[in-house]
């Protein structure tokens, strides 16, 4: 009996290196992949903030009223917010990888039709058609994160929220002068074109060179007994409350700030001050999700940099109210980094705190919860100025988000999923070493 123990135990050894050695030797693979998740979520975002700078344009040539526009830059964040527990469903059924591809396919294409018919009622179809896209792409990225990287989901999580801010900055920075340089002043149209192409492109990476990923959805075999969904999802539902309310807040904050700053100065007669905290407000997010990427790992899962988030905007958004109106840059950049932490860590929570076969699941259920928040959010805020005739009071719902982050964070489950042996041998080592 001893002897066999110790054979045991050498097998156990042997087959430890074997997968060391595997999970070094194949470590480039690891690295493409990460970089693959940072394009796609670079071109979730390029087509979608690419618009704004060319909007006067669209306007103008299309003759849209205001409120046209204005439904015109909500449609994304209505349908990914409809549509984001759909997605986790389909993410589930026809497995992450799928759904990248499926939703990468449609944005490309959504975008690309908008330039072929530039007319009002196109614009709008063609507009949902990629914001669909989005929804099914975004969906299926924290079940790949748990399913290719389940021991570094807080560090490829981050990864994929550089690459989000990143398309952000870049989509908002340098349509107008693309435009300019190789279309023309008034070829708003060549920029939805423009924007298609690397989703093209990295939807022909996606399929070359991301690993494979089956799908999670639990699937009965006979004579075993099924819990009902109800008994199955009430933990989940519980769960895509409270992250969904936590991962909203930090995007209420960022989009609420972004719809009212212009209008604030406005009425405080400081309209002088606007560029600059609008660019601040929103370059300050890179820099921060950059640094957050370093320590992502040790941090994903804990309630306290949510705590300090919270803490941050509430005092920042005193300062703002009443403090002079001089520094509205600091607050700019402090709000501008403390949305960027809750939302780097927060995207990670449904791959940390789900079983893998309800990752998907859990994340359309917050996701969907989260950008409902971040379209009322600035909605309220319009309601309670018009209400009560006090332009700080557009700024309300972004103070009640930072008391929301703080206490959502601090009841975050103290230890999130364990990853067990079987699941640990289902990364992409594994699934490398099965292709």
């Amino acid at each position: 009996m001893e002897q066999a123990g110790q054979e045991a135990q050498q097998a156990r050894a042997g087959a430890g290196e074997s997968a060391r050695a595997g999970r070094a030797g194949m470590s480039w693979r690891a690295v493409i992949t990460c970089g693959l998740i940072v394009l796609v979520g670079i071109n979730l975002r390029t087509v979608i903030l690419g618009v704004p700078p060319v909007l006067p344009l669209v306007q103008g040539d299309l003759d849209l009223s205001h409120t046209a526009i204005g439904l015109l830059t909500a449609l994304p964040v209505l349908v990914m917010g409809g549509l984001a527990l759909p997605a986790g469903l389909l993410a589930g059924r026809i497995g992450g990888r799928a759904s990248v591809a499926l939703g990468l396919a449609l944005l490309a294409a959504g975008a690309a039709l908008r330039a072929v018919f530039p007319a009002a009622v196109p614009l709008f179809i063609f507009t949902t058609l990629l914001s669909l896209g989005i929804a099914v792409a975004q969906t299926a990225v924290p079940v790949l994160a748990r399913q290719w990287f389940p021991r570094q989901i807080g560090l490829v999580s981050a990864l994929y929220t550089d690459g989000l801010i990143a398309g952000e900055a870049l989509a908002a920075g340098i349509t107008a002068p693309l435009m300019g340089a190789l279309i023309g002043p008034h070829g708003w149209a060549g920029t939805f074109v423009l924007w298609s192409l690397p989703v093209a492109l990295t939807l022909a990476l996606w399929l070359l060179l991301a690993p494979a990923a089956p799908a999670t959805a639990p699937r009965p075999t006979p004579g075993a007994r099924v819990a009902t969904p109800a008994a199955r999802d009430k933990q989940a539902r519980a769960s895509a409350l409270h992250l969904g309310a936590l991962l909203g807040s930090g995007s209420l904050i960022y989009f609420g700030m972004n719809g009212w700053i212009a209008s604030y100065n406005q009425a405080r007669h400081v309209p002088g001050l606007t560029p600059a905290a609008l660019a601040i407000l929103n370059a300050a997010q890179l820099p921060v999700s950059l640094m957050v990427t370093l320590a992502a790992q040790r941090l994903a899962g804990r309630g306290g940099p949510f705590i300090v988030a919270g803490t941050l905007v509430t005092l920042a958004i005193a300062g703002w109210v009443f403090g002079p109106a001089e520094l509205e840059p600091l607050w700019a950049a402090v709000l501008g980094g403390s949305s960027a932490l809750a939302f780097t860590l927060g995207i990670a929570l449904p791959a940390l705190l789900a079983h893998r076969a309800e990752v998907a699941r859990l994340a359309g259920q917050t996701l969907g919860i989260s950008y409902g928040l971040a379209f009322l959010g600035p909605l309220l805020g319009g309601a309670l100025w018009d209400l009560t005739g006090v332009p700080a009071m557009a700024f309300l719902p972004v103070a009640a988000a930072a008391l929301a982050l703080i206490v959502l964070g601090a009841r975050l489950p103290r230890q999130h999923l364990v990853v067990d042996e079987v699941e640990r041998d289902t990364g992409l080592a594994a699934v490398q070493r099965a292709e």
